[in-house]
């Protein structure tokens, strides 16, 4: 079981307030009979991956009167659940969920690093207010950060938060200043719904809307990034976490190792296609210096007897066998010689490439699929220690605290999206109005990004004659 990653939420003076963490997948059960305050002994649906010392919230996060409480005995199968003392009374149907911490750490640092940083102050996390509120009357730093913590096991997570800037004030292009901007001129204010997550939520709606009516922005784009480096018969490599599509070539505007060329991208068809003679799995158990046998996946396809490759450490290393042991999980190729030519002569690690039929030379073909991109022909000697670059278009990055910078020039149609999200709260219908002067605007500004992006594509245009576009072919009169 986890939780997301920290965050601080906002940073105003010496006022640091940080965001409840969600546990989708925590345990977590109900009251089936009422408890009165003061209560230690509670009446559960189901104990099930509860266990003794651990912290439950008995309530919701963000709600009154909800408590942090510690499972205080032995659990055993059933519906009696013991905590600590309750401070308030909680009827039936009362969630309980695990927690894996009770308080915050407060860290502060002249810089936007965790190296190095002082540690402000320990608080209890605020489970009955919409997020744990400190005011540091200590040192003021440049910049805090948030860290869980267990004061039972004494355990503190390593799992830091972003930096927030200690500032009343944020720059135009940034979630406070747009949140601030909204709220005054929508004329509300913070209450209710509207809370820090809210804002966050509907920022991050706003941007997912925007970037999903255009596939390509320039601004979501990396280019240069190293893949890793090429060595003879390096076959994959992992594509980066931030790209828009891992599994196709959708959001790769090139790849290329070293100064050459650009690859041609092929489909998944169309590489199997190329492949459809090489045989390949990986290597299933350690293959030993002078062993007989090497223990592999999938051997169905491989010949009775013959060669097989592998590259460890960009080193070829031929192997040859006379039998072999069929499987789709657990092959075997036996009569591999203990000395001599076609022997096991290095240590073969786990999951290494073992290739039949495979071809060497320079890299002029690539895929996409599942996370990884591949490419063929396998780099021989000749690619050795270049550097595999791809260009590629990014996710638009969530925004998650009040300093975070909204991505791209125009920002301000996120803070007419917010305004008309405010006022349709109020609409007593609960309708959004569609011809909301500010939801006009936001769609005048996207219309525009949208113009100017596309108008800024290359493109080859095709040849006119007698003033007739050939492309169209529509007449034009000059």
């Amino acid at each position: 079981m986890s939780y997301e990653k920290p965050r601080i939420v906002d940073v105003r003076g010496r006022t640091i307030t940080i965001a409840h963490l969600e546990q989708p997948n925590a345990p977590s059960t109900i009251l089936t009979v009422d408890a009165a305050a003061s209560a230690t002994s509670f009446t559960v649906l189901d104990t099930a991956g509860f266990a003794q010392n651990q912290y439950v919230v008995l309530g919701q996060l963000g709600v009154e009167q909800s408590e942090i409480k510690t499972v205080n005995a032995a659990v055993s199968a059933g519906t009696a659940l013991t905590l600590t003392t309750s401070t308030f009374a909680h009827g039936a149907g009362t969630p309980l969920k695990r927690i894996l911490f009770n308080q915050w750490r407060i860290y502060g640092n002249s810089t936007n690093t965790t190296s190095g940083a002082t540690l402000v102050a320990t608080v209890d996390v605020q489970v009955d207010a919409p997020q744990t509120t400190y005011v540091n009357t200590s040192t003021e730093f440049s910049f805090y950060f948030a860290l869980p913590y267990d004061s039972a096991a004494g355990i503190t997570s390593t799992d830091y938060s972003d930096g927030v800037a200690n500032s009343t004030s944020y720059a135009d292009n940034t979630v406070g200043s747009l949140m601030n901007a909204s709220l005054d001129e929508a004329k509300g204010k913070m209450g209710g719904v509207v809370t820090n997550t809210w804002f966050l939520r509907e920022i991050n709606d706003c941007l997912r809307f925007i970037t999903g009516k255009l596939k390509r922005w320039s601004y979501l784009e990396s280019f240069d990034y190293v893949l890793g480096t090429a060595l003879r018969g390096t076959y994959s490599f992992a594509i980066p976490s931030d790209i828009e599509d891992a599994n196709s070539n959708k959001s790769i505007l090139g790849v290329r190792v070293g100064a050459d060329d650009n690859l041609t991208y092929q489909d998944k068809r169309q590489w199997e296609n190329r492949l459809q003679d090489v045989i390949r799995t990986e290597v299933r158990t350690e293959g030993a210096v002078g062993a007989t046998t090497l223990a592999i996946d999938n051997s169905y396809d491989f010949a009775d007897s013959g060669t097989v490759v592998v590259y460890v450490s960009g080193t070829q290393y031929d192997i040859t066998y006379t039998g072999v042991t069929r499987s789709a999980t657990a092959g075997i190729l036996s009569g591999v010689p203990a000395s001599g030519t076609g022997s096991i002569t290095a240590t073969i690690p786990v999951d290494t490439n073992v290739w039949q039929s495979e071809s060497e030379g320079e890299p002029s073909y690539f895929t996409v699929y599942d996370g990884n991109l591949y490419l063929w022909p396998l780099p021989d000697s000749s690619s050795d220690n270049k550097n595999v670059y791809l260009d590629y278009h990014t996710k638009r990055t969530a925004v998650d605290s009040m300093s975070d910078a909204i991505e791209g020039s125009r920002y301000d149609a996120v803070k007419h999206w917010l305004v008309w999200k405010l006022r349709s709260l109020s609409n007593a219908t609960g309708q959004k109005d569609l011809n909301d002067g500010d939801y006009l605007l936001f769609k005048e500004i996207l219309r525009d990004l949208i113009r100017l992006e596309t108008s800024g594509q290359k493109y080859k245009k095709r040849p006119r004659y007698n003033f007739i576009d050939y492309g169209t072919g529509n007449q034009s009169v000059g």
